[in-house]
């Protein structure tokens, strides 16, 4: 192998790793060539792949620092922490695998075992509470949350958990209530814009 070769290849590794360095896990075509150090984790459609660093199981908060990728965000770590739990909880159906990609989870599953872990009916409070964790786990990258629809999935970053993050987490959902079942919201195919009809012009050249 050329020496030219392998600095070009060098290249882009460091270009990629800046990239997922300054902007966290990027979401690119499936076609995207491996990067050493990255590893991709496949929308369940196919249509994309997610790159992020490969963490080595146990990784400490200082290395996850220096990769940008602090194991929560740092506003409310409590609360925060909390709401990625529950949110496995509700879209990590088989707990004997790993955690990505998981299944759609509702705002209204989230909200419910909030309320089932504090013991008490749901409160008003709750929601905000809820909201911004959703949030700042979107801007993470630890979760994947549709405001609009109100419906959240795992984020690519949970394919970083190693097994003894996951035999962590499997307890914590083991004993959180059960969700109940999702109600999402129906999917409608896009609209099919009608031709436009000819215009007048076009009826008078054809005449």
């Amino acid at each position: 192998m050329s020496t030219e070769v392998v600095e070009n290849g060098r290249s882009y590794n460091a270009l990629w790793w800046a990239k997922v360095q300054s902007a966290g896990p990027l979401q690119v075509s499936p076609d995207t060539p491996a990067v050493s150090g990255l590893t991709r984790a496949a929308e369940p459609d196919g249509s994309s792949v997610w790159m992020l660093p490969t963490l080595p199981d146990g990784a400490g908060h200082g290395v996850l620092e220096e990769l940008g990728m602090p194991p929560v965000a740092v506003e409310m770590p409590n609360e925060t922490a909390r709401v990625l739990a529950i949110c496995a909880a509700c879209c990590w159906p088989d707990r004997s695998g790993t955690a990505w990609p998981g299944v759609v989870g509702t705002l209204t599953q989230v909200k419910a075992v909030y309320a089932g872990l504090r013991g008490r009916p749901e409160q008003s409070s709750d929601l905000t509470l809820i909201i911004g964790s959703l949030r700042r786990l979107h801007a993470t990258s630890w979760l994947i949350w549709n405001e609009k629809a109100g419906e959240v999935r795992l984020g690519p970053r949970v394919i970083t958990w190693g097994p003894s993050q996951l035999t962590g987490l499997r307890e914590v959902c083991r004993i959180l209530p059960d969700p109940p079942a999702a109600v999402l919201a129906p999917k409608h195919d896009p609209e099919v814009e009608p031709d436009p009809l000819p215009s007048e012009s076009a009826n008078e050249e054809d005449a």
